[in-house]
């Protein structure tokens, strides 16, 4: 026997719940007291060989200092209360439940409304097991509603390799039967077959028949899976999936029939230890899509994502070559994707849809000056984003849109100085004068300056920072990158 209590006393400002009038006229918020007393036992015995008997009781009550329109203070209780008996005499069992489960009241608050539900039923169930054989019984009684319960009555054969299962439910107040369902399975390994059916007897309907099969390959394995209308539908869907590892490689295929559409999907990939080669193909009574993927590259090396995608269709059709390159190192570090235009029926010539680019790069390091102050060479950096969209119907024919994109020049003088000049674009183009933004930031080993002239606002702005990382910091509030990965 256990037992465990808690009570929690608060004050809560919050949303209040859309359904409780009395709450709704205290606005979107509302502010109330609340006390929550919270309770539960639990009782599990054995009082003779054969025979166990378990119990639990959960009760939670919320009680708040708000009223109703009937000047009662709004409570709401959530209580479950459940017992079994189960006595078991050889392969014969007998077991009997009983179970209320009661929400209900209502919460001044929206993040604690419980929904209203109330549960009253016993429960009476006989069984028989012996192996390979299994029976069993079950019906009760809805003691809220004043009724029985539907019958379940369920046959099961099961032994290694196996398996039968036989089950019908019929209502007692009149609805006669309900559902039957019939599964059975065959498992001699590495084969595994299995099919179930099923019969709605109020909509004088079957459930479309499932027959699935699989194979255990030794590494990997091979699922077959159909299902069949019983009621004039005919086929409705078939699907194939392998699987297979061979060390590093590994390999999949996945196709799909739907019947009624006339639609076939296939996909199909292989890793090959940092290539990766992918085809996805959905065939229809139009025309046939598909995508072809290529993937390669290893870090700190680029990373290559190739993309062919279109549809045939009396001829090829929004035929399109994407491009995705991306590197992560300290001095460079950068994405860039490209769609391009391959010729089809109704376009027959070849050009670049779009552009996008964001990253940065170091392109060398400063030099600092000899001992007499002379050969000093800056550093050259770029930053940035850049997006380029093809527009037929502008004049131009293009449109750019760039994101804190240019320059940057760095000098390093003495006792490790360093003066950092960056030119930065953010505007599209074309149509617009250039506007850029001028940042100069004066690095010092502990403190930064930082001078920003915008001509596209027309402003003037200083800022100063004190710390080891200062320069860093002012340079990254400005969008300025001098390398690549963080």
């Amino acid at each position: 026997f256990s037992l465990q209590g808690s009570l929690q006393v608060g004050r809560y400002l919050a949303e209040t719940n859309p359904l409780n009038r009395s709450a709704r006229a205290l606005g979107p918020y509302a502010e109330a007291g609340r006390a929550l007393l919270a309770h539960s036992e639990s009782l599990a015995l054995s009082p003779w060989p054969g025979a166990s008997l378990q119990g639990e009781n959960r009760f939670r009550g919320f009680y708040y200092t708000t009223q109703n329109p009937g000047g009662e203070h709004e409570r709401q209780v959530d209580w479950t209360t459940r017992l079994a008996f189960r006595q078991t005499l050889g392969g014969v069992s007998l077991e009997a439940g009983y179970l209320r489960s009661v929400q209900e009241g209502e919460s001044p608050f929206r993040f604690e409304a419980l929904p209203s539900r109330r549960t009253h039923q016993a429960n009476l169930g006989l069984g028989f097991q012996e192996k390979p054989l299994a029976l069993s019984l079950k019906g009760g009684r809805d003691l809220e509603g004043g009724k029985y319960l539907p019958l379940e009555a369920e046959g099961r054969l099961q032994d290694q390799g196996y398996s039968l299962l036989l089950y019908h439910k019929r209502g007692l107040e009149g609805e006669g039967p309900l559902e039957t369902r019939l599964e059975g399975s065959l498992s001699p390994y590495p084969l595994a077959l299995r099919a179930s059916l099923r019969y709605d007897h109020p909509k004088a309907l079957f459930d479309p028949l499932l027959l699935q099969g699989s194979y255990a390959l030794p590494a990997g394995s091979l699922n077959l899976a159909h299902r069949q209308g019983l009621n004039g539908e005919g086929a409705l869907d078939t699907s194939l999936s392998l699987a297979f590892r061979e060390g590093q490689d590994a390999y999949t295929l996945q196709a799909r029939r739907d019947w009624p559409k006339g639609l076939s999907q296939l996909f199909a990939q292989a890793i090959l230890g940092p290539r990766s080669l992918s085809l996805q193909a959905n065939l229809d009574p139009q025309g046939l899509a598909y995508q072809v993927g290529l993937r390669f590259g290893t870090a700190p090396e680029p990373l290559w994502d190739l993309s062919l995608t279109g549809r045939y269709q009396e001829g090829f059709r929004g035929t399109n070559l994407r491009l995705a390159l991306s590197q992560a190192l300290p001095e460079v570090g950068f994405r860039l994707s490209a769609n391009l235009h391959l010729p089809e029926v109704e376009d027959r010539e070849t050009y670049l849809k779009d552009l996008t680019f964001s990253g940065g790069a170091e392109l060398w390091g400063p030099t600092p000056p000899d001992e007499n102050g002379e050969n000093a060479l800056p550093g050259l950096a770029f930053s940035g984003s850049l997006t380029y969209t093809r527009k037929p119907s502008s004049p131009e024919g293009y449109a750019l849109a760039l994101r804190n994109f240019g320059p940057t020049l760095t000098f390093l003088g003495r006792e490790n100085t360093r003066l950092h000049l960056a030119a930065l674009l953010t505007q599209n183009l074309p149509g617009e004068p250039l506007k850029p933004r001028f940042v100069l930031v004066l690095d010092r080993c502990c403190w930064a300056l930082r001078v920003t002239l915008d001509a596209g606002k027309g402003s003037f702005g200083l800022a100063f920072l004190y710390g080891g990382q200062a320069a860093g910091l002012l340079l990254s509030e400005e969008g300025v990158k001098l390398g690549g990965a963080p």
